[in-house]
């Protein structure tokens, strides 16, 4: 999981980005939690952006936050994803959801 974390670029993710993670073949599923618009500072572009994130692979779900940095604040083992993935991936939007970023 660290190699993951050390991985995501040092700031909240860019809605291409987790589209780009969702298709790479690390990881099974990738879910943003919340969504919000910004502006590039390079070209002054909107982009939409998530602070929190929900990675998953046949064998575990995390619930990642950008706190300064990509924390991990919930990661739930699974041994059968078809019938654990679905309450996995609750326990870890829950654990996002919690998390106060202010």
């Amino acid at each position: 999981m660290s190699d993951t974390l050390k991985s995501l670029p040092d700031r909240p993710l860019r809605q291409q980005e987790v589209t780009a993670l969702n298709h790479a073949d690390a990881f099974s599923l990738v879910v943003p939690v919340d969504r919000e618009e910004a502006v590039e500072a390079d070209t002054r572009e909107p982009v939409v952006i998530t602070e929190r994130v929900i990675l998953g692979t046949d064998d575990w779900v995390t619930g990642l936050v950008y706190d300064g940095g990509w924390l991990a604040v919930e990661s739930v083992a699974i041994d059968d994803p078809d019938e654990e993935r679905f309450e996995a991936m609750r326990d870890c939007e829950a654990a996002v959801a919690d998390y106060d970023l202010d």
